[in-house]
């Protein structure tokens, strides 16, 4: 086999934030970058660049009144040169040359979003230069990041309830179970109604799960809503004093709705909206209507609400520091539970798999006082 193979190596492409973008205390993104040569190979360089960039793209009007607007952003970057640049080119013998790399990724980064209008990526890129006439060897991989509510969050554990008096026609109570919601999940509403005018009846309830995106520019926005899931239900008895039904609407899959979103071009909601149809005693059609906001998250909450994080995973509920993730980012140190760490003793994933034994190597886990994030001294 001639030539060599370039390729990066991630722990996990899909990285997750515990945490609102105040809460959240970030995650580190591990991986490596793995050069194999099949014969002795020249090299001038190898770096890699790390870059999470935001970008929105629209039209409006017609003819000769059409404008194009358009604007990008880079939300993160960073570089990691693991042979420098120089005029002599690096002789590599026949093998394989392994550079490690991880990066502390700030808590109060935007999830990854694809849109027709715009979206937000997260990339990694590796290039190994050759010297002249001969061609680049090219590393690219993406990595999704996606956010989570912490279990103790209240947006997972307090009902949303909409309590009134309508017009001297009806008392209603409409209600869900909580606020955060994931693509696929049901989402159960409960409406209880008592009429307070006379012969008043319902005819029928509809319910509609709404998104609602905002794109920006330094010169101009553009905002726009559409129904993405709606229900409707007509079965009600004439004569009541009271009726009392749930609802439920199920969330579409990801690829038909987008996650709650807040960064600087780009914004996306959810609302739920309610329209009770009612008669009157004279004919007449009145209509109830009504909203709650709702987030839909791009993790499902469902799936660590009742768990609680490993020893390793603490860290994951430390309070987010702007200052403490932006030092670790510009510093070339490693992490300060990894001091002293030997990476060469941790199996790769196919050798643990093959010799079916269970690793353990304590000394990959943080100490306690490693968690607390050093205080800053202060001028008065």
């Amino acid at each position: 086999m001639y030539g060599s193979t370039f390729a990066i190596n991630l722990e996990t492409d899909h990285v997750i934030l515990h945490g609102t973008e105040d809460e959240s205390a970030g995650v580190i993104l591990r991986g490596s970058v793995v050069l194999d040569c099949h014969e002795h190979t020249k090299v001038k360089s190898i770096v890699l660049k790390f870059q999470g960039r935001s970008k929105v793209s629209w039209t409006e009007g017609h003819g000769s009144h059409q404008r194009h607007y358009k604007e990008e952003r880079t939300i993160i970057e960073h570089e990691w040169s693991f042979m420098p640049h120089k005029r002599k080119a690096y002789h590599l013998s026949e093998g394989i040359y392994k550079w490690d790399f991880e990066l502390p990724l700030p808590g109060d980064l935007p999830s990854t979003i694809r849109h027709d209008l715009g979206q937000v990526y997260y990339r990694l890129k590796a290039v190994a230069e050759r010297p002249a006439f001969s061609m680049n060897y090219t590393a690219k991989r993406n990595v999704l990041l996606s956010r989570l509510m912490l279990p103790s969050s209240l947006e997972l554990n307090q009902s949303v309830v909409i309590s009134n008096e309508w017009t001297d026609k009806l008392s209603y109570n409409i209600s869900v179970p909580r606020k955060v919601f994931s693509c696929g999940s049901p989402i159960p509403i409960f409406f209880d109604l008592i009429p307070i005018a006379n012969e008043l009846t319902v005819r029928s309830i509809s319910c509609s799960l709404k998104e609602y995106i905002t794109l920006s520019t330094q010169e101009h926005s553009k905002s726009e809503g559409r129904v993405v899931h709606h229900t409707h239900d007509h079965h009600f008895s004439n004569a009541s004093d009271r009726w009392t039904t749930t609802e439920v609407l199920t969330v579409p899959s990801e690829q038909a709705i987008q996650s709650d979103l807040h960064s600087d071009l780009i914004k996306i909601k959810h609302k739920l909206k309610f329209t009770v149809s009612l008669m009157n005693a004279d004919g007449h059609i009145s209509e109830l209507r009504a909203a709650i906001p709702i987030i839909i998250a791009s993790v499902a909450p469902e799936e660590e609400a009742n768990e609680l994080p490993a020893y390793e995973d603490a860290w994951k509920s430390m309070p987010y520091d702007p200052v403490l993730i932006a030092s670790l980012i510009a510093s070339e140190d490693p992490l300060p539970w990894w001091q002293g760490v030997d990476l060469s003793r941790v199996p790769s994933y196919s050798t643990a798999c093959a010799s079916r034994r269970l690793y353990s190597f304590s000394g990959s886990l943080p100490a306690y006082d490693t968690l607390v994030l050093p205080s800053r001294a202060t001028a008065t």
